[in-house]
Parts: structure tokens; C-alpha cells; sequence
């Protein structure tokens, strides 16, 4: 199939011509026109002193065809993108920006974030309203061999930069969309944000094969009802998404299946409790289901598409293989590398990999007999409790098949006079006691692994990404 090639080539877009690039509630743009769009980001650019290499933010509050043009007039000119998170308060913003030696941020109007900085100010159409350079100096060196800059949390609370590479969205792009036979007739269902690592799929693999991406506001991400609505309009194809979304989905769907029905559906960033995606597989009875695994440092690292004769509420998914383009290794606590069936922390090296790897994910992954691999949880979520070591995605585990149970997390709380403890937290819709759920995971778990309280939600918090907001929970 081919391909527009990378470093992304706004002529080859452009090349595509009357075929549709967006699409939304608010109309759709073609190819040829959002090229020009991205163009006018480009040479804006130039004017505010911003030099290929160099980094830029990119901030869409509204998330309108303005994100799409502004990414591609960015990366289709050489520089290097820093997408923003619309959510975080502008402080947090401006640090980060003065961070990555990025000068100038394109973005959906608003105030500038710090003095001095330059700004490609977009219409919600995309295109270009006004333009203002930069007196802010010039410090980071320019970097031709990064497309971008996530951020996730860091330990110190500071953002941890993570540099997203041209090799490694090539390799992740091409295999990604070989694997879901993406064509130009599939529309691809934009469900994250660009601080998100599944979203580059979304813009990257649509637009390299001319294929229609579908945007949904952050309103219509707001339920699963707005979501479903949103999908028996746009008709999306192909879905990349968390599973909470698709959870949210089928709680939507009631007696019904999501129509029309995705081709291929692709979940990752968390755990997919075994229920809930057998209860999901049910209404989308035509779709493959592909289960992706890596954290943002390497990209997909392993996957899995789901054999739905295996699923049976009860039975883990894995996490899979190797995709091609990584070399995956467990190393046992001592360093030594697991030969065979056997339990380890997951190393990757290859191209999607922070400067390339060996890559140390943190992640307990066991090597089954099968010779597939199954994630067992976060050594850096090791705590212990009463002398004995515990990972809290253990008792998640267990937590979340209780019966009623949609998702379950679990947090540690410092207790002045016993130390630390557990509690746990999970979501249902019919509220249960709270002895209830202690005594289901008494009948499974050691009583050093019970949680002292359960708190039941009707939902659990989110951070941006879509994930469980752990800190958030600690909090409460």
C-alpha cells in the first residue's frame, strides 16, 4: 500500500487532493485544502523566527480542524511539536514550554503564556489569524531527528520529557497501519489527545494513507451515550482508544451493539479487566480486537489480537509478542536475562525506543508456556505491607471480578499508628457494602493483601490520557 513517506511531505498530502482528510460535526476539509492550511502554519512560522528543528508548542483548546493544521504545518516544515495539555493550568504550560527551548506555540487564540512569546494564532477552521514573533532567546539546539515531545508524569513532580523520533513514528505508523489494512475508505475515530501517544496514530497513520480522520469535540467525549451517537454518525472503521472508553461504550449500549461496527478496534494504556471485555466484544461482533502494550518511552512495543473463542469473562488477555521492529527481553531482579517461560521486567530496544533503548520499562511481564507475554504489574508499585511485598495490580485483580465490579484501582495511605495500608477503590452502578467486597477478596487473596477500606464510585477519576488518575485517589 502506499504511503505518504516521513519526515511528513505536505505536496505528497496535498497530492491527495478532493479526498477527504477531516471530518466532524462542524463539516469536512479536504486534502488538498488542509495542505494549504498547514502551509500558511508553516510559513507563519518562519515569520515569528522559529527555524526548522526547533521546538513549538501546540495548544487547541477547542480541538478543531485548527489541531490537525497546525500539527502538520509544524511537522511538515522540520520543526519539532510540543503538544499541550488544554487542561492543565497555564503556569504548569508555560514551564514546560520554557523547558524544551519552544518560543512559540500555535495555537486557538487565548493569551500568550509567558512574555515575549511568539504565537501562529488559528481559526477553528485552521487557518491562519494572526502572527507574532518572538523576542524570547534562542536556548535548545535544534533536533531534525524528533517529530515531537510527549511529557508524562515525573516522580518529582516535574513533567518527564519523552522524544517521540521520525524512526520510530515510521516504524510504529507503517506496522500499526499494516496491521489494520488501513485504506484510503477507512475513517480513523480521533478519541485522545495529542499528549497522548495513541493520537499520533490517529493523525500520522490516517494521513500517510490518505484515509479520513474523525474528529469528536471534548463535549462529545463527555459519556458513552455522546460517544455513540457521535460514532452512528462519523462511521468510524478503525477505533484506537483506552479500555474505560469502551467500557463506557458498552454501559451506553444497553441491549444494543455499536453500529455500524469498526473493522478493527485497537485498546491499550491500561488493563482491559477480563469481564468488561468480553462484555464489550459482544457489540461489536465483526471487529477485530487487537490488545497493544507499551509505555510512551518505547512506543507498542508488544501486541495481541484477541482470539474471542478464548474469552470468557474469568481468563487475562496478554500482552503478546514482540511487534518487528522491537527486541523485548524480561531481566530477573539480578540482572540475568529469562530464558524461556519465567517472570522479569520487560527491557525493549528499537527505533520507538528513547534514544533507541535498551529501554527499561519498569513493567513485571511473565513469559507464559505459550510463549506469549502476560503484564503482571508496575515494580515501582511494589510496596510493603507488614513485611510482605505486595503489588496493588494484584489485588486490582482480584478487586474487579467481583461481581457488579466494572474496574477496580487500589492506593496505599499512611496510618500513624499501623503504617502503610490499602484501600480500594471501584466502580459500579449498583453500590454494594462495603464487608462485601473485603470478603470476596478474603476468600482469594492472603489477609495481608486485603484492603482495609473499599470506596465505591460511580465512575474512577481520569487523567488527560484517559487513564486511572492514581493521584487523584490518593487524595480523596
Amino acid at each position: 500500500m502506499s504511503r505518504v513517506s516521513l519526515p511528513l511531505d505536505l505536496a505528497a498530502l496535498a497530492a491527495f487532493g478532493e479526498r477527504v482528510a477531516l471530518r466532524s460535526a462542524a463539516g469536512e476539509v479536504t486534502y488538498a485544502s488542509l495542505a494549504a492550511r498547514a502551509v500558511a502554519v508553516a510559513e507563519a512560522l518562519s515569520q515569528t523566527g522559529v527555524g526548522a528543528g526547533q521546538s513549538v508548542g501546540l495548544l487547541s483548546r477547542g480541538r478543531g480542524f485548527d489541531e490537525a493544521a497546525g500539527l502538520l504545518g509544524i511537522l511538515g516544515s522540520g520543526r519539532v511539536a510540543i503538544p499541550l495539555d488544554a487542561a492543565s493550568p497555564p503556569q504548569r504550560l508555560a514551564g514546560l514550554l520554557t523547558a524544551r527551548g519552544a518560543r512559540v506555540v500555535v495555537r486557538d487564540g487565548g493569551a500568550p503564556l509567558r512574555d515575549g512569546e511568539g504565537a501562529v494564532v488559528l481559526g477553528a477552521d485552521g487557518g491562519v489569524a494572526s502572527v507574532v514573533s518572538t523576542t524570547l532567546p534562542l536556548t535548545a539546539a535544534p533536533r531534525a531527528e524528533l517529530a515531537g515531545v510527549l511529557h508524562t508524569s515525573g516522580s518529582t513532580g516535574t513533567p518527564k520529557p519523552v522524544p517521540i523520533s521520525w524512526a520510530g513514528l515510521d516504524a510504529f505508523t507503517t506496522w500499526a497501519a499494516d496491521l489494520a489494512q488501513l485504506a484510503p475508505s477507512d475513517g480513523v475515530l480521533r478519541v485522545a489527545e495529542l499528549i497522548f501517544d495513541l493520537a499520533w496514530f490517529d493523525h500520522l497513520a490516517t494521513f500517510r494513507a490518505g484515509a479520513t480522520l474523525l474528529l469528536l469535540s471534548r463535549r462529545e467525549l463527555t459519556s458513552g451515550k455522546s460517544v455513540v451517537e457521535a460514532i452512528a454518525r462519523l462511521g468510524p472503521s478503525v477505533i484506537y482508544g483506552v479500555p474505560s472508553l469502551f467500557m463506557k461504550l458498552t454501559a451506553a449500549l444497553g441491549d444494543g451493539l455499536l453500529t455500524p461496527c469498526p473493522r478493527v478496534v485497537y485498546f491499550a494504556g491500561e488493563v482491559f479487566p477480563p469481564r468488561e471485555l468480553l462484555a464489550f466484544s459482544r457489540k461489536v461482533p465483526d471487529a477485530r480486537l487487537v490488545n497493544l502494550f507499551g509505555p510512551t518511552e518505547t512506543n507498542v512495543c508488544t501486541a495481541h489480537e484477541v482470539d474471542r473463542g478464548a474469552l470468557d469473562g474469568e481468563r487475562e488477555t496478554p500482552i503478546g509478542h514482540a511487534c518487528p521492529y522491537a527486541r523485548c527481553e524480561l531481566r530477573a531482579e539480578d540482572g540475568r536475562v529469562v530464558e524461556g517461560p519465567g517472570l522479569g521486567e520487560l527491557w525493549v530496544t528499537g527505533p520507538t525506543c528513547v534514544d533507541g533503548g535498551p529501554y527499561a520499562t519498569r513493567d513485571r511481564v511473565l513469559r507464559g508456556e505459550d510463549g506469549l507475554f502476560y503484564f503482571r504489574g508496575r515494580i515501582d508499585r511494589m510496596v510493603k505491607i507488614r513485611g510482605f511485598r505486595v503489588d496493588p495490580g494484584d489485588i486490582e485483580v482480584h478487586l474487579g471480578a467481583c461481581p457488579g465490579v466494572h474496574q477496580a484501582a487500589v492506593v496505599t495511605r499512611e496510618d500513624p499508628r499501623l503504617g502503610l495500608g490499602l484501600v480500594g477503590f471501584v466502580a459500579m452502578d449498583e453500590p454494594v457494602e462495603e464487608h462485601v467486597l473485603r470478603a470476596f477478596v478474603a476468600e482469594r487473596l492472603p489477609p495481608y493483601m486485603v484492603p482495609e477500606r473499599v470506596v465505591v464510585l460511580a465512575e474512577l477519576p481520569r487523567t488527560s490520557t484517559g487513564k486511572i488518575d492514581y493521584s487523584a485517589l490518593s487524595q480523596r
